[in-house]
């Protein structure tokens, strides 16, 4: 299980003053580089898989808190906006109504008795959903000038309503008083505050896609794709050449190890990955290439030797299956790759499906006549097949470009002792002093 490293970021964060995003970004270097040197001096060496694993525990780790401190500025950058509090519930005002701290309004009349309540009761379920915590110890001056203002609106309000009306004094019962009116204004402004409210929740959060966004914000936010640090490519450049000199030269362990510095440095790099499983594949290491060319694979690479890398560590940990199906990736990437083809006629010929390997030999072979692995994996097949002089005239036509091909030799003295011909042990004997356990190879390839 992958170490928790969520507390201790969270906790170096929290003693950040000031707390910058630079200064978090500092914090975070440096986890990162302490998992790096930890993982290089720890005896025995971390294993590949395990430091990627810590590498994603410590990336997620590093997500989470950076989402949090973006939440938390964030929601005090909309408490900030908050500038009306609607007033307290009721279903009629009373007729001097003491104004609070936060919204003041002059003494109001009683509403006339035919005054519907529909217009509180609107109000309370546009209000009841959205109620503020009031913010009594913090005036705000930009507030406290649109308080002014709308006293003043509300008490002009008050003095035309008080003037006898020109020939329609009997229809005052049946028109909006002030209260009316402070309602239809406190309406508009709430309606304003909802508005700004909305897009701040849509710039913080995204277009709400159902409940699930309203109640796990946090764990949306940790989900998104942070910006990755960037990357020193002139440092990274260097690693990856000096480790394919490296690895050309046939030194596959210092490759590896240059490999590994250069994804610390850049965990996204699909190439780098792409490497390293090959240069686990010249130590014998099949089921760390195998981790190695599936990551890149899973980054999105459709590098053919991806592919080709991981059909060989497949094959040599007899997966024969899933070395098939890299190989028919290969050569959909590569379909005039001679060598993709020879390859996957050889691993058909192992698991048996011998029609389809004799096929795709016989593609390698039109591809490159006479190419001398071709022909040696072709014979392999006429030998599962008992077609032994097919096989002789293979093998024959191998040792004539490459005479010291030991398959070719054993091969060879096989068929013709099948035969009946006592020459073959002559062939099998030379293939057995160049490679002793050649007769056991036969053998896994199923020739017995």
């Amino acid at each position: 299980m992958s170490t928790d490293y969520y507390r201790p970021i969270a906790n170096a964060v929290e003693r950040l003053r000031p707390n910058t995003l630079a200064a978090r970004r500092s914090i975070y270097d440096q986890a990162r580089q302490l998992l790096f040197e930890e993982a290089h001096s720890s005896q025995p060496p971390m294993p590949v898989s395990e430091l990627i694993a810590e590498q994603r525990a410590l990336e997620d780790a590093i997500h989470a808190v950076e989402a949090e401190y973006v939440l938390r500025e964030n929601a005090e950058a909309m408490d900030d906006d908050a500038y009306f509090r609607p007033p307290p519930r009721s279903r009629t005002p009373g007729p001097q109504r003491t104004p609070s701290r936060r919204t003041p309004a002059p003494p109001t009349r009683s509403a006339p008795a035919s005054e519907p309540e529909e217009e509180y009761e609107y109000y309370e379920q546009q209000a009841q959903p959205q109620e503020q915590e009031p913010f009594e110890e913090y005036p705000d001056p930009q507030q406290s000038r649109m308080r002014e203002r709308e006293q003043r609106r509300r008490e002009a309000e008050l003095r035309r309503t008080q003037r006898p009306p020109r020939g329609a004094t009997s229809r005052r019962s049946h028109q909006g008083g002030p209260s009316s009116m402070v309602v239809v204004v406190a309406a508009a402004l709430f309606a304003l505050f909802l508005a700004g409210a909305a897009g701040a929740y849509v710039m913080i959060y995204g277009w709400p896609g159902g409940s699930r966004a309203v109640q796990q914000p946090k764990q949306q936010l940790a989900k998104e794709e942070p910006k990755q640090p960037q990357v020193d490519q002139a440092k990274l450049r260097d690693l990856l050449e000096r480790a394919s000199k490296a690895l050309e030269g046939g030194d596959p362990a210092t490759a590896i190890q240059l490999i590994t510095e250069a994804i610390v440095l850049s965990p996204k790099d699909a190439g780098a990955y792409t490497l390293r499983g090959h240069s686990y594949l010249q130590t014998g290491e099949s089921e760390r290439a195998i981790e190695d060319f599936s990551e890149a694979i899973k980054l999105g690479s459709r590098d053919f030797y991806s592919f080709v890398g991981r059909a060989v560590a497949y094959r040599r940990i007899r997966d024969f299956p899933r070395s098939i199906a890299d190989y028919n990736e290969a050569i959909k990437i590569r379909p005039d790759h001679a060598g993709a083809w020879n390859n996957r006629c050889f691993v058909q010929a192992i698991a048996g499906n011998l029609d389809a390997a004799l096929s795709d030999c016989n593609e390698s072979l039109k591809l490159m006549p006479n190419e001398p692995n071709t022909l040696d994996s072709r014979a392999l097949v006429y030998l599962k097949q008992a077609k032994w002089d097919l096989a002789i005239a293979d093998y024959e036509t191998v040792l004539k470009i490459a005479p010291n091909t030991v398959s070719a030799l054993y091969g060879r003295g096989f068929a013709k002792m099948k035969k009946g011909d006592k020459k073959g042990q002559a062939d099998i004997s030379t293939a057995t002093a160049a490679a002793p356990t050649i007769a056991q190879e036969f053998e896994r390839y199923g020739v017995k």
